[in-house]
């Protein structure tokens, strides 16, 4: 018991003797105000900025000893928090200038934000959060490879707040894109791919295809690296030279894709890629130059996909995820109309859900200007039609489209757009666009036709071919009644590029 206490009193006592010294040391100190920040302002809680639009705050900052406010005395830097691609989230620079001056290419949402000053004298640092939203006009509509001035561009006719549209004209140039096309127009593609190869991790599939490449961008900002080019998505050995024709979805998870004469098949699920090319018939051991349709629902993955094999002037199928093809086995006698060995060459091919679905192909002679029109059912490959077209000026037709609801051929020549019934094998003018000329011609089928149900809408991208400064272009759509009626046109848009290709974003 004594001991404890002594060690009570003499603990007491020390602390007593460090409190008096404590005590005396305050007055060695001289305090003096420092420079805080006093206020913030031209800075709102919520800042609202546009998608490849110019974004610029300049916030007037004042401090406590800095009364005209030197800018070099300080940093700065913006902030904001999104996410990092994992599933998680980081913090990203947005400029360390003290006015923020960029071009938004954040995908669209509201961001949590910062402002940060850092006292460079003094190394304390103040930060103002706001909400920095960010708002996508160019979030939904019809997106057209065309030629302008003799070169590629990406037009886009954008869906706006009315739900009418608004046309943009370069929207890689609108959008601050790091890509620059170069070469002729090709093609222009959308559908979601899945996480594909490379590091970008996109899985929404936007394609814009040249002469010189194919590549996809950001569906959302239209931001582009070198990585995003379809070489990335491929295995093995790539052409020189080497850009898609078409690339067409097969369902969720699959694709195909024709270039070079070769076609490819994509699985993710499977784990297949884009590698060795599938136009090669097995029991032939020989491969074969394969033309630039795909014959197929592009949401529909257990039923085969036809193709045309060039080289033999054949039709032939690939089935389920098989490396390569096989040919078409023709039908007994009495149930054949043609064999498919046609000894024709193709000039247009696509599937149709008319009639329980079926291919419907133009071939033409080799050596000669006679065309024909064949349908077989996709699946059980029983013909259904072979003729030869006789509508008037075939001979001299350019563009193909088949309407998915009635069956109608439809087909251009100059200005003039025609309809050809196959029952009564007659043909009627539809449109005559006088001096202008036809340049696109299709019934887009939108991956969405639950959402999107104007799939029998005819699509015809013409020209001024008096005009050649990037405007000439135009689209009008038109409806297509039953009975042959004349066709009605529901909207038309002017002010872009020569229409080679067309694709609409879905949302």
């Amino acid at each position: 018991m004594k001991r404890n206490i002594s060690y009570s009193i003499i603990s007491f006592l020390m602390a007593c003797i460090f409190l008096g010294a404590c005590k005396k040391d305050l007055g060695n100190y001289n305090y003096s105000q420092i420079n805080e920040l006093d206020t913030i302002t031209e800075l709102p809680n919520e800042v609202t900025a546009l998608v490849g639009k110019d974004l610029l705050l300049t916030p007037k900052i004042r401090f406590s000893q800095d009364s005209k406010f030197v800018e070099d005395n300080y940093q700065y830097q913006w902030t904001y928090i999104g996410s990092n691609g994992l599933g998680g989230q980081a913090i990203f620079a947005l400029s360390e200038k003290k006015d923020l001056n960029i071009k938004m290419n954040l995908v669209a949402g509201t961001y949590q934000a910062y402002f940060s000053v850092t006292d460079k004298q003094t190394g304390i640092k103040y930060t103002r959060p706001f909400k920095l939203k960010v708002v996508n006009e160019i979030n939904e509509g019809w997106i057209m490879m065309n030629e302008a001035n003799g070169k590629a561009r990406v037009d886009m006719l954008v869906l706006n707040s009315s739900n009418t549209f608004d046309v943009f004209n370069d929207i890689l140039a609108y959008t601050g894109s790091e890509l620059k096309l170069t070469g002729k127009p090709v093609m222009t593609y959308t559908y979601a791919t899945g996480l594909l190869l490379g590091p970008d991790k996109i899985s929404y599939g936007l394609y814009f295809g040249t002469t010189s490449g194919t590549t996809k961008v950001d569906p959302n900002t239209f931001k582009w690296t070198n990585t995003m080019g379809l070489s990335y998505e491929m295995i093995g050995t790539i052409p020189t030279g080497f850009y898609a024709d078409v690339i067409q979805q097969r369902n969720g998870s699959s694709s195909y894709l024709i270039g070079g004469g070769n076609a490819y098949f994509y699985d993710r699920a499977m784990n297949i890629f884009y590698s060795s090319p599938i136009n090669y018939i097995a029991a032939e051991e020989k491969s074969f130059e394969v033309a630039p349709f795909i014959g197929g629902r592009h949401t529909d993955v257990s039923n085969p996909v036809t193709l045309y094999d060039k080289t033999n002037r054949r039709f032939v199928r690939h089935v389920s995820t098989a490396s390569t093809c096989t040919t078409l086995i023709d039908p007994d006698k009495d149930l054949k109309l043609f064999s498919f060995k046609t000894g024709l060459d193709m000039i247009y091919m696509r599937w149709l859900a008319y009639n329980g679905g079926e291919i419907f192909a133009i071939l033409k002679e080799p050596n000669g200007s006679k065309k024909y029109l064949a349908r077989f059912n996709a699946v059980s490959m029983a013909q259904t039609y072979y003729n030869e077209i006789t509508g008037t000026e075939i001979d001299k037709a350019e563009f193909f489209a088949f309407n998915p609801e009635f069956g109608y051929l439809f087909y251009s020549t100059g200005g003039k757009i025609y309809e050809y019934d196959m029952t009564y094998k007659t043909s009627k003018l539809m449109v005559d666009l006088g001096d202008k000329k036809v340049s696109y011609l299709n019934f887009y089928e939108f991956k969405n036709s639950t959402k999107y149900t104007s799939g029998n809408k005819l699509m015809v991208g013409f020209y001024d071919s008096r005009k050649t400064d990037g405007t000439e272009g135009s689209l009008n759509i038109y409806s297509v009644p039953g009975l042959n009626g004349n066709i009605v046109l529901d909207q038309s848009y002017t002010g872009f590029g020569r229409i080679k290709s067309l694709t609409y974003r879905e949302r």
